[in-house]
Order: C-alpha cells, then structure tokens, then sequence
C-alpha cells in the first residue's frame, strides 16, 4: 500500500440510464480512480456494450451464475444485492482505498483525490464522505442534466429545521430528499465486509471499525435526475416494498412515496418544493453554510473517455428513455398526464 500516493477504485451495483453511467465511468477515471467495478443488476442492460471494453473498468453481469458464486439465489433486497457486491469488488481491488457509491453520486474533491486519502491517519479503516444533494434552480434553464447547485443537510442541532426553512423543509431528513450519511472509502486488506454508507469488520471479527472524516471531498448526489426520474424511484420503490414482505423506507421517504402515489397530478407540485430553490431558499442555504456552487460538469471527461463522443445529457432525452424503458409502471400508477405535461 502507497502511503504518499495511494490509489483508490469506485464500485457501484447500477440499472441506469446510459448517459448517466457513461458519466459516472468518465467522471471518476478522470479524477484518477485506478478502476470502476460496475456490477449489472440487469445483466443484459444494454449499457454494458458501451463500457465493457473500456480497459480500467470492470465489468460484471449480475446473472445467475454471478449469484450462485455469491450466494446461490439473487437476494430480494437492492441493498443485499449492493453490498454483496461491494464486498466481492473489496476482495478483488487492487487499490489502496475502494469507494462504494451509487451511480447518481460523483465524488467532488478539492484537491487530487489521492491528496486527500494521503492525510489519512494509517489506523483509519475508512474515510467517510458527506454528502450534498442537488437541487435546481428556480427560472434557470440548462441543457443538462447535471445543472443546479447543491445543498448540504443541516447538522441535528438546528432540530427540525422549520424555523429556518419552513414548509420546505417538509418531508426530509435534515433538508435533503435523500439519505444524509453520505458514503465511505474503505481501505483495501482489511477484511471488512462493505454495505451501503459504512464498511463493517467482516463477520466473526471482533476487531472494532476505525473510522475518519475525509478531508476535501463531498459526494454530489443527484438525487432525481429529473421531476419524472424523482417521481419515477418513488413509484419503483413502493412497488418493492409492496411486493417485498420486510422492507422498509426511511419516514420521510415513506411520506414522499404516500403523498406523489396519493395524488400524481400534485407530484410536480412536491418535487417543485422539495427541490427548486428560489432565491430566498438560497439565501437562507448561504447564510448557514449548507450552499455549494460545485458547476459540476462531465462532458469533457466524456469527450475524453468516450473519443469525443458525447450523448444527449438533456432533460428531454433522460425522459424520454424513461418512459420508453420504464413508462409501463409510470402509466400503471397514473402518470400518463406528464407525458404530454
């Protein structure tokens, strides 16, 4: 292990859209990551073609052969799934540090990421990673799907956050649609076992996980690429756990899932008070330090992996591979209007 210059992969378990993958596999590569494991949930995605014979990326059909290696049947929980991956990449890196996120994170540094991860005391099993959220920005217009700014959660001593933000701070978790924890670097040839936020001791160990903050890194979570793409993992969601006796969403998760399946002609509605910031959500962000103006962007790190190839990041096009690939359970539940919208 290189203390001075460590390497670091990035693993991810993903059933995206391809322009997003391509960006998650550019946009790390371009930061220095050694490898990118990309374990297929879909094993014939057509995705796979697009970045199978990139030479740094790993590329894994999550078919049933892959799972009777792991564990003779493919676990009903995502999150099972994910972390047993995880776990398989750990085992398999030939990095120093491994990166556990989803394909909707990219990682932000202010400084190379191996800088960083150098400044990590030897002991420090992992690093963790806070995350921001993206929100959009009220009357702005942009081609891609990456645009807006993004939010930090508020720390727990602002309790609930009514005072400041009021009725947007609605169904969140410390301000943010998403999951606050953030990710974590584990550092390879420890034995750990690794899940969705934080590794563990690999099981039986009696060793206690040593963990650090990362020093000039955050995760920029783009959590709904678009309103539909939000509402559409809302609606994705319910339906697991309807179909999954013993999984359970977050209570703000649980609230947003009931409100935009209780009334879809109001699911924009949500998603516009959840996550569009006008100037005085911004204002109140900056004045508490929760604001980051990242300008985040990977169509150069595309152009560079890809020879200068560079897919439609709009909106219009995320969409429209939306309702083509995934529009029968969007049309079930009663989103056909926002087609047309």
């Amino acid at each position: 292990m290189s203390v001075t210059d460590p390497t670091w992969s990035v693993v991810a378990t993903v059933d995206e859209p391809p322009a997003l993958l391509q960006a998650f596999v550019a946009w790390h590569l371009s930061l220095g990551a050694s490898e990118v494991f990309l374990y297929f949930d879909r094993p014939d995605d057509p995705a796979i073609s697009l970045l199978a014979g990139l030479p740094q990326v790993v590329v894994m059909r999550c078919d049933e052969a892959h799972w009777l290696r792991l564990d003779r049947r493919r676990p009903f929980k995502q999150e099972v799934r994910q972390a047993r991956n995880a776990s398989l990449a750990y085992r398999q890196t030939r990095s120093d540090w491994l990166l556990h996120i989803d394909a909707d994170e990219f990682l932000w540094p202010s400084q190379p990421v191996a800088d960083c991860l150098a400044g990590a005391a030897v002991e420090a099993d992992c690093l963790t990673v806070p995350v921001a959220e993206r929100m959009f920005v009220a009357g702005s217009q942009s081609d891609s799907i990456f645009s807006g700014v993004f939010r930090r959660p508020f720390s727990s001593d602002m309790n609930d956050g009514s005072a400041v933000f009021g009725i947007r701070n609605g169904p969140t978790l410390r301000g943010l649609t998403g999951h606050t924890i953030g990710k974590a670097f584990s550092r390879s040839g420890r034995g750990l076992d690794i899940s969705i936020h934080r590794p563990r001791p690999a099981q039986g160990s009696e060793a206690e996980l040593i963990s650090a903050r990362a020093q000039g890194l955050e995760l920029l979570h783009f959590e709904g690429l678009t309103p539909l793409h939000w509402i559409y993992k809302l609606v994705r969601m319910a339906k697991v756990i309807a179909f999954h006796n013993g999984l359970v969403a977050p209570p703000h998760r649980q609230q947003q899932m009931e409100s935009v399946l209780a009334d879809p002609k109001g699911a924009l509605e949500l998603h516009d008070l959840l996550k569009v910031a006008d100037v005085a959500l911004l204002d109140a962000l900056d004045n508490h330090g929760l604001a980051l103006r990242a300008g985040f962007d990977p169509a150069d790190a595309m152009r560079t992996c890809f020879a200068g190839a560079l897919p439609d990041l709009s909106a219009d096009a995320l969409d429209a591979w939306l309702w083509a690939e995934r529009g029968e359970l969007l049309h079930r539940r009663g989103f056909s209007w926002l087609q047309s919208s």
